[in-house]
């Protein structure tokens, strides 16, 4: 995984440090807001779709390293499946299509394979996942390679800034001073593959859920009835119910509508659960959009390995029966190794991640 704050363990250290990867990019338009959260190192002259495939080949390679040589050399038993938003599409499409970074990805990284690319909004990378997770489970494959790459481009800024989803001060979570988000950009990569054939810390995927509202290109459907369903979907994919989960990796962009409709969800759905904690990371990450889906997972399965999770960065007074479940500075014990992240997609995508840890 590699975001604004590094890679390795640096993300969740700078999490459970309270910092935040927001600067200042420079825009040739008025925006709403001039903070994004990028990654450092991109060179100046490197165009936006470089920037993708650059950041995207590199996560992978370092999975596609770690994986012993009788895995890595079954192509024909793997398959490679990329998610993203609109990445640099706005900005800098030339020939591209939503699949030719991807494809020439797949060839960098050395495989003569076709990948799968899924774009469904901001529920793109968590969307990905279930698609490996499908395709092992039917034994088309023993393996998936799992990439997520959004970036921060100007159109994007510029779009965000024009919709008013953008927030003109800070991003808080769930705050009743919520405005809207603030964009990122990440890049991760996961190996997918049945339990028995993983190491024994390996983190896993027990349950996938997903719906689609269909109410609305923006704005999600005020019931919350499609996101309950992805909730269910996965609980009982998993079988568990919502008792047996201790933490709940929320999307929380900070958008009225987003976290209004995702706190009367926890509290319907977990009115039981009274040990379930609530944490959100894009107040100090911002909102990768594609890549977000897998960026959060990963780092559910740290906090749940850790059995801590850290405060909401942005957070000051939550909204709702919810603010007894978030975290302090000094970070919360979590009482269980079960976990859910959840992601809601422009278009109604929503899908939710039961994790083990």
């Amino acid at each position: 995984m590699l975001t604004p704050f590094g890679e390795g363990d640096a993300t969740i250290d700078a999490l459970f440090e309270g910092r935040t990867a927001f600067s200042t990019p420079a825009s040739k338009w008025k925006l709403r807001n001039s903070q994004a959260a990028v990654i450092p190192q991109r060179p100046d002259a490197m165009r936006d779709g470089q920037w993708q495939r650059h950041l995207a080949t590199r996560v992978a390679s370092e999975v596609l390293d770690a994986l012993p040589a009788n895995i890595r050399d079954r192509p024909e038993r793997c398959a490679f499946v990329f998610a993203t938003s609109y990445g640099h599409l706005l900005d800098d499409a030339g020939d591209d299509t939503m699949s030719t970074w991807a494809k020439d990805c797949v060839l960098r990284l050395g495989y003569d394979v076709e990948p799968i690319l899924v774009g469904s909004g901001c529920s793109s990378g968590s969307d990905a996942l279930g698609v490996a997770a499908a395709m092992i489970g039917c034994e088309a494959i023993d393996i998936a390679i799992v990439v997520a790459t959004d970036i921060v481009t100007s159109i994007k800024r510029l779009a965000h800034s024009t919709l008013g989803t953008m927030t003109a001060a800070e991003q808080r979570p769930f705050d009743i001073g919520r405005s809207g988000m603030l964009l990122g950009e990440a890049s991760a990569a996961v190996a997918l593959m049945r339990s028995e054939d993983c190491a024994e810390n390996a983190g896993e995927l027990i349950g996938v859920g997903a719906a689609n509202d269909a109410f609305g290109l923006t704005a999600p459907d005020p019931s919350g009835l499609s996101v309950r369903l992805a909730l269910d979907r996965a609980l009982s994919a998993a079988n568990l119910t919502s008792a047996d989960l201790a933490l709940y990796f929320a999307h929380g962009t900070g958008t009225p509508l987003n976290d209004e409709l995702e706190a009367k969800v926890v509290e319907q759905v977990f009115a039981d659960n009274h040990e379930l904690a609530i944490v959100g990371t894009k107040g100090a990450l911002g909102h990768a959009l594609g890549a977000c889906g897998l960026v959060e997972f990963i780092l559910l399965l740290q906090m749940l390995r850790r059995q801590q999770v850290p405060q909401t960065v942005g957070l000051i007074h939550p909204i709702g029966e919810i603010a007894k479940r978030f975290s302090n500075a000094d970070g919360r014990a979590l009482n269980g190794h079960y976990g859910v992240s959840v992601t809601l997609g422009f278009g109604g995508f929503n899908t939710a991640l039961i994790a083990r840890a």
